[in-house]
């Protein structure tokens, strides 16, 4: 009997390494698949990595956030969930969270999760630009303003925040400086932009 149990224990060891190859062979797999935009099928992928480590916060998150371009945000959040409870720190958890309930307009918690990212990593420009999002759909207008105005001092060539803080500016009257961030968003490269400049920056020039 003492023979076979280092035998025993040696097999018992090898399944476990095969398992964790295995898991790792998968996460890089659903990755890619989410790369290529086949959520339903990265979500596979990760469900067998959880199989066999439940507390990946990592692959958690991802899972989450292949079920919320799903339009899954009920379980996208409840992934996101787990993965703070395990992680209370973990930046991705809380900002792709808030980011699942700002799409699924439950916008004051999304305001309040964009919160603890900031307060977590104050420096971290799309944060703002998040909740800069969260409040103008409240229609705090000078809330996202300020929102917007920290995430482009953070980073100035961010183009999508150039972009968001037009918004709030023509809202209250700032015609001229919402269509200044549109023309630097769309030079930026942020195509987008170019639709705003048509329906709203146009007369705005012909009158000039």
């Amino acid at each position: 009997m003492k023979k076979i149990l280092p035998l025993l224990y040696f097999f018992l060891i090898s399944l476990s390494v095969l398992a964790q190859h295995s898991a790792k062979d998968l996460f890089i797999s659903g990755n890619q698949k989410f790369k290529a935009g086949k959520f339903a099928e990265a979500i596979q992928d990760y469900d067998l990595v959880l199989s066999v480590e439940p507390e990946h916060t990592i692959t958690l998150t991802n899972r989450g956030v292949a079920k919320d371009r799903l339009q899954d945000y009920k379980g996208a959040i409840a992934d996101f969930d787990k993965a703070i409870k395990l992680d209370p720190k973990y930046l991705e958890a809380w900002f792709s969270r808030g980011l699942a309930k700002y799409n699924a307009k439950d916008y004051r918690d999304a305001i309040t999760d964009f919160n603890k990212v900031i307060e977590l990593d104050p420096k971290q420009a799309r944060s703002y630009n998040n909740r800069g999002l969260a409040r103008y759909a409240m229609k705090d207008f000078r809330g996202a303003l300020t929102d917007y105005n920290k995430a482009i001092e953070l980073n100035p060539g961010y183009a999508e925040a150039l972009y968001n803080r037009g918004a709030p500016k023509y809202n209250l009257g700032d015609k001229a400086s919402a269509c200044s961030d549109w023309t630097n968003a769309k030079t930026l490269g942020l195509k987008d932009a170019d639709t705003y400049l048509k329906k709203y920056c146009t007369p705005l020039t012909a009158e000039k």
